[in-house]
């Protein structure tokens, strides 16, 4: 059973703490039911005194096994954290190994709105070459976005970019799906905080590369991924991740495709290579309209095969859930 909980982020007022804590009630209801002493630590906000308060307590306590939770957002606590109690400690959904759990897969096949699929492959309204949707000022995205302001390519694509207290650049035409409340502070940073759709139908439908500034820089260590990186894919868009290495190792490993290779005819830059990313946008966008409709149609094959290989991956994500996690022996 679970004797004590860690948790300082999201009250369950909110949609996704509960859609989060739904998995885990599945996940763990081997453990809830047995007679186990599990300490249950979240990840969310997990700050030094958190820690501190957490080491006091697990030294002044009797307990058996640790359970460790990221779902909402990268791990902050590490497993050898806790080593020296010299007891089981399991990560538990954005952690390696056997309770490795992609929640935003999950998040986004239960809850993202998206138009029609005759709408999405439709490539008569591309007449942008991209979009580059960026809300926290991270400083990776704050630094592409200065590098696409450099060489005048904001104006050539949909780009926003969102600023400690007001927006640095946003698009004009709103959003229109209702947030559902899913998440806390969802106007912060002068961009609404809209993860249930694509945003605005016409926008997405006319921009036919999708650029992600997923919420890490780098995927491959941090092992995280939000619903940023899945949107293009059920959505039917090409696109291309600004990460070390264009997050090709972490999408091959989960089975997807990707698009690093698609645009020798344009471009003999390395797509893998970040630095390599505003260079080839200046290439892509000095292209004629006629090359993004052509070039989309051209790619179909490798948009649907990601769109269909995401049900299957979402399916693998549920039989994880399923198959629970194991009392400690």
């Amino acid at each position: 059973m679970v004797i004590h909980k860690v948790d300082q982020g999201w009250g369950d007022v909110w949609t996704l703490k509960q859609f989060e804590t739904n998995i885990l009630q599945r996940m763990l209801r081997h453990i809830y039911q047995d007679q186990s002493r599990t300490v249950l630590i979240n990840s969310v906000w997990y700050s030094k005194q958190t820690h501190s308060e957490t080491m006091s307590w697990l030294a002044n306590n009797e307990w058996d096994q640790i359970l460790v939770v990221a779902m909402l957002d990268a791990a902050i606590p590490q497993l050898d954290w806790y080593k020296e109690f010299n007891r089981p400690v399991t990560g538990v959904g954005y952690y390696p190994g056997a309770a490795q759990l992609d929640f935003w897969a999950l998040f986004v096949d239960q809850f993202l709105h998206t138009p029609t699929q005759d709408v999405l492959l439709s490539a008569d309204p591309i007449n942008t070459a991209f979009m580059c949707l960026n809300r926290k000022p991270h400083w990776h995205r704050v630094k592409l976005y200065s590098q696409l302001e450099a060489r005048g390519l904001v104006n050539h694509g949909l780009v926003s970019m969102g600023g400690s207290d007001s927006a640095v650049r946003t698009l004009t035409e709103s959003v229109t799906v209702d947030n559902q409340m899913l998440a806390p502070n969802s106007t912060d940073f002068g961009i609404t905080n809209d993860i249930v759709s694509l945003g605005d139908t016409g926008n997405w439908c006319r921009s036919f590369l999708n650029v992600i500034t997923e919420t890490t820089w780098d995927i491959n260590q941090s092992g995280f991924v939000s619903e940023k990186i899945y949107k293009p894919i059920v959505g039917c868009r090409p696109f291309l991740v600004y990460d070390p290495d264009g997050a090709t190792q972490w999408l091959r490993d989960r089975g997807f495709e990707t698009y690093t290779q698609d645009f020798s005819d344009i471009s003999d830059l390395d797509l893998t290579n970040p630095d390599n990313l505003p260079a080839f946008l200046e290439v892509l966008c000095a292209q004629p309209g006629a090359y993004w409709q052509k070039k989309f149609i051209d790619l179909q094959s490798k948009i649907m095969y990601n769109k269909q290989h995401f049900t299957d991956y979402v399916r693998d994500q549920r039989l994880i859930i399923e198959k629970g996690i194991p009392c400690p022996t």
